[in-house]
C-alpha cells in the first residue's frame, strides 16, 4: 500500500518567495521573500493605505500576477507573517507531532504554511493590546472556508436514503473544512496539540451547524436550509426527509440570524468563539494561552457590534443577545451529546 508523501520544509525548493514564487533575495520582515515583495510590503505599511479587492480577496498571487491586487498581495503577506521589524528566523524546526489523529487532521486540512506562520507569530498577552495587522476581522475573513458542493444529483428522483447519504458525504467534507479553519484561526496553533485536538471534538458540531445557519440565512433569508450551493432544502423536503425534527431544530438558528440581523463581522467573531466554548473540566494544557485567546475573540466581538450600535446600553443589550444566541448552540450540542 502507497504511503502519503510526507511534508518537509526540506523538501521545499530554495530561495523561493513565499508571497509570490520569485526567487528570494532574502529574509525581509520575518519571511523569506523577492525584492519586488519585500519593497511593496514596506511601501503599503508606511503608507497605511486602504486597498480595496474588486474580487472575493482569493486573487492568485504569483511572480506575473503580484500587481494586479494589492489587497491581495497585502493579505497574503501578512498572513505569511511579515512584520516591520521582524527579525530573521535562525532555521525552520521540524514539528514533531506526538498524535496519530493530529497528523490525520494536518494532512486533511492541507493549511497554508503562510496561515501557519501567522497563527504561530500572533501572540496573546495580558499586558498589552494586540495589534493585528491587517484587523483580525481581516484575517478572519480570508480564512474563510471555500464553499463545500454536496454533489446532489437534483434530476434524480429523491428518496430519504439517497438525500442521507448525500449529506453524510456533505458533511466529512464540510468536516475537513472545519479542521482546516480551525488551525488557520489565529493564536490556535501556540496551544498544546493535545488542545487543539480537544477543542475541534468538542465543537465541530456547533460549528458545522452555525455555518449552515449562516449559509441559510445570507443567502436565502433563513426561508430554508442551504446545506450546499446544490444542496437546498425547503420546508416540504424537511418533511419529507427522515430527519424532519433535527431539521426544525437546526432551521431555528437562521432565523435568528434575521430576527438579529447579525452582520458578517459579528458572525466571524462568534463562529471563533464557538471553537473556544466549551473545555474539559480538568481545564487544557495550555490554559493561559486560552484564556488569552479567548478575551481576545471576545474583545473583538465587542468591536464588532460596535461597529453598528451606537451607545453603552444598546452595545451592552446586543452583546448579550449574541452571546445567549452562542449559549444556545452549546445547550443544544450538549442534548445530542445526552
Amino acid at each position: 500500500m502507497s504511503q502519503s508523501p510526507q511534508f518537509s520544509f526540506e523538501s521545499l525548493p530554495q530561495k523561493i518567495c513565499l508571497i509570490c514564487g520569485d526567487e528570494a533575495s532574502g529574509c525581509h520582515y520575518g519571511v523569506l521573500t523577492c525584492g519586488s515583495c519585500k519593497v511593496f510590503f514596506k511601501r503599503a505599511m508606511e503608507g497605511q493605505h486602504n486597498y480595496l479587492c474588486a474580487g472575493r480577496n482569493d486573487c492568485i498571487v504569483d511572480k506575473i500576477r503580484r500587481k494586479n491586487c494589492p489587497a491581495c498581495r497585502l493579505r497574503k503577506c501578512c498572513q505569511a507573517g511579515m512584520v516591520l521589524g521582524g527579525r530573521k528566523f535562525k532555521k525552520f524546526n521540524k514539528v514533531k507531532v506526538v498524535r496519530t489523529l493530529d497528523v490525520a487532521l494536518q494532512q486533511s486540512s492541507g493549511l497554508p504554511e503562510e496561515n501557519q506562520a501567522l497563527a504561530q507569530r500572533l501572540s496573546f498577552s495580558p499586558n498589552h493590546d494586540i495589534q493585528f495587522v491587517p484587523p483580525l476581522i481581516s484575517v478572519l475573513q480570508g480564512i474563510e472556508p471555500e464553499v463545500v458542493y454536496a454533489g446532489y444529483d437534483n434530476t434524480k428522483p429523491e428518496t430519504p436514503s439517497s438525500l442521507l447519504t448525500s449529506l453524510n458525504q456533505l458533511c466529512e467534507r464540510q468536516l475537513l473544512s472545519v479542521v482546516k479553519w480551525s488551525k488557520s484561526l489565529p493564536g490556535f496553533r501556540n496551544l498544546h496539540i493535545d488542545d487543539q485536538i480537544t477543542l475541534i471534538q468538542y465543537s465541530w458540531m456547533s460549528l458545522m451547524v452555525f455555518a449552515l445557519g449562516w449559509r441559510s440565512y445570507k443567502h436565502v433569508s433563513g426561508q430554508m436550509l442551504y446545506f450546499a450551493p446544490d444542496l437546498i432544502l425547503n420546508e416540504q423536503r424537511m418533511k419529507e426527509s427522515s430527519f424532519y425534527s433535527l431539521c426544525l431544530s437546526m432551521w431555528q438558528l437562521p432565523q435568528e440570524f434575521v430576527r438579529l440581523q447579525v452582520s458578517q463581522e459579528e458572525f466571524l467573531c462568534m463562529k471563533a468563539l464557538l471553537l473556544l466554548n466549551t473545555i474539559p473540566l480538568e481545564g487544557l494544557r495550555s490554559q493561559s494561552q486560552f484564556d488569552e485567546m479567548r478575551a481576545s475573540y471576545i474583545r473583538e466581538l465587542v468591536k464588532a457590534v460596535g461597529l453598528r450600535q451606537k451607545g453603552v446600553v444598546a452595545n451592552s443589550q446586543r452583546f448579550y443577545q449574541l452571546t445567549k444566541l452562542m449559549d444556545s448552540m452549546h445547550d443544544r450540542q450538549e442534548k445530542k451529546r445526552c
